[in-house]
């Protein structure tokens, strides 16, 4: 499940819980090479703040998601583009896969902290002494589960603007555009789109009626369905104003048309999983040092929303954390700031 561009968010939540006095957390920051004379991309950054407005630290960390060890030349080339950067503070490194011996003296001859990103299988106590009597992450969240809306039958009926036929039909993988003729940016197909639909629909009915009432009423476990745990499915109808996504169809010979609005009609039913979950831990390279502890899952299905758990090195406040890696920063992150 871990991906590049997850690894770095969850170190990013990471700092955010190591550094409590933080103010900004910024992942995929730009920050003043002075050598380049320009502003480089940077994993994470970390502003931290003292009691007379002034910047006490500013910390930057490179995140890696490699096969193998960082050796001598990937740190090195990592540290020579830190250094550059006379406003940063504090360096430090994250890699998943570790450091080749040369790696880690190269490292710290530059005073430039090195961390692993580890799988957690520890008991949770021996790692973080103000969880006594805790056993293993597995065992601690043994009953996580998420409780998800869903049309698992439904049809749709669109409403289309001026110079819509009376009647169409449009097919899932039909191609759909914007308002300049152009492929939308967003659904390239009128499949994608009736499913940020459906995901729409059910993010604004899941907290209103009767949806609620259902949920807390009926039993889980009627039917099961693979991994999921299924409830009554109940007749609705709902309504979407798109007006705003400007998505434009092409219909046979005629011109394009907006789409305004779309009537999802079926049955909604509340279905329940339980998610697997990963858990990893940071350690830093020089003392074994914990930095954070760190569970995560797919909270949804094929939705991109993330569920996330971090353990602080001190203390007992958990950070629980519901996010989403949409698809144009799957490969990139620019700028996300995680704390503001």
């Amino acid at each position: 499940m871990l991906n590049p561009m997850l690894v770095q968010y969850l170190v990013g939540l990471c700092c955010l819980r190591y550094d409590p006095d933080a103010v900004e957390v910024t992942i995929g920051d730009m920050v003043l090479d002075e050598a380049a004379e320009k502003e480089r991309d940077v994993d994470i950054t970390v502003t931290i703040v003292d009691e007379n407005g002034e910047i006490s630290a500013f910390k930057a960390s490179e995140v890696k998601h490699e096969g193998k060890p960082l050796d001598v030349g990937a740190v090195e080339q990592l540290i020579l583009k830190l250094n550059d950067m006379p406003k940063v503070t504090h360096k430090a490194i994250f890699s998943t896969s570790g450091y080749t011996n040369g790696a880690r003296k190269k490292a710290a001859s530059h005073s430039v902290d090195l961390y692993t990103l580890q799988p957690w299988e520890n008991r949770i106590e021996n790692d973080f002494p103000d969880f006594p009597g805790v056993g293993t992450p597995r065992e601690f969240l043994s009953h996580l589960s998420s409780s998800l809306l869903c049309w698992p039958q439904c049809k749709l009926s669109i409403t289309g603007g001026p110079g819509a036929p009376t009647s169409f039909t449009i097919n899932e993988e039909d191609r759909i555009y914007a308002h300049n003729g152009s492929a939308h940016q967003a659904y390239p197909t009128f499949g994608a789109y009736r499913h940020a639909l459906l995901l729409k629909s059910t993010e604004i009915l899941y907290n209103l009626e009767p949806a609620q009432t259902i949920l807390h009423t009926f039993p889980y476990g009627l039917h099961e369905q693979g991994d999921l745990f299924l409830g009554p499915a109940w007749p609705h109808t709902h309504t979407l104003d798109v007006r705003a996504d400007e998505v434009y169809a092409n219909v046979g010979e005629g011109v394009p048309f907006r789409l305004d609005s779309i009537t999802i009609s079926g049955h909604l039913q509340w279905q329940r999983r339980n998610p697997k979950i990963e858990f990893n831990i940071l350690r830093r390279v020089t003392d074994n040092a914990v930095f954070a502890g760190a569970a995560v899952a797919a909270h949804g299905v094929d939705d991109e929303k993330m569920f996330a758990m971090i353990f602080p090195d001190k203390g007992r406040e958990l950070g629980i954390h519901l996010f989403s890696i949409s698809e144009k920063q799957k490969n990139m992150i620019r700028k996300l700031k995680i704390k503001g």
